[in-house]
């Protein structure tokens, strides 16, 4: 029986994290906003999204935390509650899916300080799922499926276009979600649209009749993917390859070793993520290395002048010669 008491809140919604739907129940509006925000996609209606496989109650509850919690840390509790500063997540795994119910305890934060600790105890809760959200483009190409993981301006928008273009299947532009369940490694689309770059958009569209705003710091037009090329968000796929592209003046592949894998993914993880402890952090290592030797793992440079794209094109079509 779930700990849980009922409650009623005043607002419902639910999100789609690739394959992930999280249904969210919160007592003002403002957090549930603050969910999409973070996590780049858009809110559902609660009754659109039927499935959950995780339920997220937030309450206010104005007080300290129980356990001691040191500043700017992350502390998990005997059994296996979670806690900040500011808030913290009481977790049942038992009745279904697993039921989180997500305490305020500082309702005065600032919204970025909000996010920040709203960030830091859902991406727990979702590893210990078996998921990681990636910023990344995901890309299916000949049957087999690519992943793009790289900062705002790596290319990744102009790869999934291009290859878009040349009948790759969309999953997501910017955000994935990687799904790990002990046994093989799944992808997922977090969103139904893609934002263009004005270069990427002088090359492969000529004219978008959208007007450009800033995301993440740079000029993009957003248009809805299905618009314009095949697309399946929210469906998981087998993931094949992982690729960390970049803009420089020759193209090239090289390949990475598993434990190259592991320490970049390491690394895009660490601004979102806390670690509880030696042990927290050794399990996340040994999570990440079983991923990375179920896939083959490259660096990619892009031409500044996209003709790169046709040789990547070329590199990923012949899956059938690769072990």
């Amino acid at each position: 029986m779930s700990r849980f008491g009922t409650q009623t809140l005043r607002s419902t919604g639910a999100l789609r994290l690739g394959q992930l739907c999280v249904h969210l129940d919160a007592p003002q509006r403002f957090y549930l906003e603050d969910l999409s925000e973070i996590y780049w996609t858009k809110l559902h209606p609660l009754d659109t999204v039927p499935r959950a496989e995780l339920t997220l109650e937030i309450v206010e509850a104005p007080g300290r935390p129980s356990v001691k919690v040191p500043e700017d840390s992350l502390v998990i509790a005997s059994n296996g509650d979670l806690y900040t500063e500011t808030m913290f997540a009481e977790i049942s795994w038992d009745d279904g899916p697993p039921r989180v119910k997500l305490t305020i305890l500082d309702t005065t934060l600032r919204k970025d300080r909000r996010h920040m600790y709203l960030v830091v105890l859902l991406n727990k809760i979702f590893f210990r799922m078996g998921y990681v959200r990636l910023h990344a483009s995901a890309i299916v190409v000949n049957g087999a499926t690519n992943v793009f993981i790289g900062d705002r301006g790596a290319g990744k928008s102009s790869i999934c276009a291009y290859l878009a273009g040349r009948c790759g299947l969309i999953l997501a532009d910017d955000d994935v979600m990687m799904h790990y369940d002990g046994t093989s490694c799944l992808v997922s689309g977090c969103d139904e649209r893609m934002r263009i770059m004005p270069d990427t958009e002088a090359y492969l569209f000529g004219q978008i009749d959208v007007e450009a705003r800033k995301f993440g710091g740079f000029m993009k037009k957003e248009i809805v993917t299905a618009d314009r090329f095949e697309t399946m968000p929210y469906v998981d796929h087998r993931l094949t390859r992982v690729f960390f592209p970049k803009v420089g003046d020759d193209f090239a592949i090289t390949p990475l070793s598993a434990s190259q894998l592991v320490m970049r993914l390491m690394t895009t993880l660490v601004s979102a993520n806390r670690f509880a402890g030696v042990m927290d952090h050794a399990q996340t290592l040994k999570t990440l290395s079983d991923i990375a030797d179920r896939v083959s793992t490259y660096d990619v440079t892009l031409s500044r002048d996209f003709t790169g794209l046709d040789r990547l094109f070329e590199f990923l079509s012949p899956i059938e010669n690769e072990s």
